[in-house]
């Protein structure tokens, strides 16, 4: 019964009901990736939050927190479980998470996703797609080579090879000489059985977010990564502390490459950077939010786009909630903006793009 696992409270009918969907099918990595970030996502006033969590073995948890949590369950009871909610907000970075489990609630269950559609966010998994699609619409994209086993690499370094659909710079190796290229390449094949070579642009690191609000999209404040001749690229070392057994734990306190937020960025640069930002959103499909990473070239100040994030987990901790606060808006405000804004696609039928480029 759901009583069982939920207990059951009174809810005003003006409140809106969340279900918050953590956890991963893939690894125990993302698993706990995944709870990092949904452990602390906002929580505004007038919401009622509910918790469904998969777990790497298939089994599913369901409760009112993640401290609240239903002994193992099936998927199957677990769905028969949950409470009447209005929208889900995933809080999974698995390739199913950003997927699968996407696609399962909102085209199978009925239930509103916040953020980019399942095909808009399976394009996205795939750095070699999003780089075609994005560079046709104009968003300009470093020179880059696929390649999977048996193939030539023909790039000359300095290159990145990086897994085609892996993230948090797992697989990940900046290659400066070609006596390099193959120890690059056993490592990158652990985590994909294709890989992006990639030339690297010497220059700044910026990452980029995106908000539908009233109708438009709305560049935010871009995050500096403060690259170093001694740390060039940022690596997974930068994004989380990883415990002995190779988990991640959290958001390193003190990272080589240290993130900066407002950037400091010229008119020029920005001007270019927002159009880019916004074609990619729309060219992409994307839905309510998304972030992109940029480096800007170090002699000619032009920013090729690397890769795509179509997501927000509306954790303190998380990207695009930095870039609200550091530009003066209010993260509960803006997340049930958004959160309600998408439950109202329950009752609605999609009716073609909502914007257009300008």
């Amino acid at each position: 019964m759901i009583s069982e696992t939920i207990r059951q409270s009174k809810t005003s009918e003006s409140e809106l009901r969340v279900l918050h969907l953590a956890g991963s099918r893939v690894s125990e990595f993302y698993y706990n990736l995944s709870l990092i970030y949904a452990e602390d996502v906002v929580q505004p006033i007038g919401v009622s939050s509910y918790y469904a969590v998969v777990h790497p073995d298939g089994d599913w948890q369901i409760g009112n927190s993640l401290q609240e949590l239903s002994s193992k369950i099936s998927l199957q009871k677990a769905i028969a479980e949950l409470p009447e909610i209005d929208v889900v907000v995933p809080h999974m970075f698995c390739v199913p998470g950003m997927t699968s489990f996407r696609g399962f609630f909102e085209d199978m269950l009925g239930l509103p996703v916040v953020g980019s559609p399942s095909g808009s966010t399976a394009l996205s998994c795939n750095k070699a797609q999003t780089r075609s699609v994005v560079s046709a619409a104009g968003v300009p994209v470093a020179k880059a080579q696929v390649v999977r086993r048996g193939d030539t690499v023909v790039m000359q370094p300095p290159f990145i090879v990086k897994p085609n659909t892996e993230d948090n710079s797992l697989g990940l190796t900046l290659v400066w000489k070609e006596d390099q290229i193959d120890e690059a390449l056993q490592v990158g094949f652990e985590h994909d059985e294709t890989l992006l070579v990639e030339d690297y642009i010497p220059g700044r690191e910026l990452r980029v977010g995106v908000v539908e609000r009233g109708g438009e999209l709305c560049v935010l404040p871009a995050i500096e990564y403060l690259v170093t001749s001694d740390n060039p690229i940022r690596t997974i070392h930068d994004k989380y502390e990883i415990q002995s057994d190779g988990m991640p734990s959290k958001q390193p306190d003190k990272p080589a490459v240290k993130p900066v937020c407002p950037a400091n960025v010229t008119p020029d640069l920005w001007d270019k950077i927002s159009h880019a930002v916004k074609r990619a959103h729309i060219a992409l499909g994307c839905r309510e939010c998304s972030l992109y990473d940029f480096r800007v070239h170090a002699e000619n100040n032009e920013p090729y786009m690397l890769e795509a994030g179509l997501f927000a987990s509306f954790s303190k901790i998380s990207m695009i909630s930095r870039m609200l606060q550091a530009d003066g808006q209010s993260l509960s405000d803006v997340a049930l903006e958004l959160w309600s804004a998408a439950a109202l696609r329950r009752n609605r039928v999609a009716c073609g793009a909502k914007f257009k480029y300008v």
